[in-house]
């Protein structure tokens, strides 16, 4: 991907996913930075990187540690959580389970394990070039200004349309990706923790 080109692409990918992040934080419970709370776990979406292929992000979600019995492992738990998001229609290119420790003071830490997902995707599934040249030869044809979509940094018509399409796309595929997760989550908690809170 060129440099003018990766540098457009990521900052309206990172639109499409702040958007995102700031309804999921109306919706839920707001924590700091780009996480929120559902249900006593806390997710988290990072910021989109541009790749030659496209774009991509990672998602993520804190193991409910606490809630698990001693019968239960941390792996038991990322197990389940993979054998439900391998099979979704939009599975994750790469699923880890990883170890954060933080070092509070004095001898104190503190360590988190989190489920963390990657996505990728091409130019070819955040937007369809003949549609949107269908587009732009519609609007010029009309002369119609309301439907061009407010973009800087593209001076062409196609240039705006398919940087507000990859915001759009990429919004639209993290909102699945993230409801998928909190999906496995809830359901991975009723199979694996007793006394759930509900």
């Amino acid at each position: 991907m060129s440099s003018l080109k990766s540098q457009l692409f990521q900052q309206y990918a990172n639109e499409g996913l702040k958007a995102l992040i700031h309804e999921f934080q109306q919706k839920y419970e707001p924590k700091k930075e780009e996480r929120f709370n559902y249900n006593g776990i806390t997710y988290e979406i990072g910021n989109a990187q541009t790749t030659e292929d496209g774009v991509e992000f990672e998602i993520s979600s804190k193991i409910p540690q606490d809630e698990l019995s001693s019968k239960v492992t941390l792996q038991d738990y990322f197990r389940s959580i993979k054998g439900i998001l391998v099979k979704v229609s939009a599975a994750p290119n790469a699923i880890d389970m990883e170890n954060i420790t933080r070092e509070l003071g004095g001898d104190e830490r503190k360590e988190r394990d989190y489920v963390k997902l990657k996505y990728s995707y091409t130019d070819t599934d955040l937007y369809d070039e003949s549609e949107l040249l269908k587009k732009v030869e519609e609007i010029s044809s009309k002369g119609d200004t309301s439907k061009i979509p407010k973009v800087s940094g593209a001076t062409t018509l196609i240039g705006k349309m398919i940087l507000s399409a990859v915001k759009e796309s990429i919004y639209s595929k993290a909102m699945d990706n993230m409801q998928s997760l909190i999906d496995a989550n809830e359901s991975v908690r009723g199979k694996l923790i007793r006394g759930k809170k509900k």
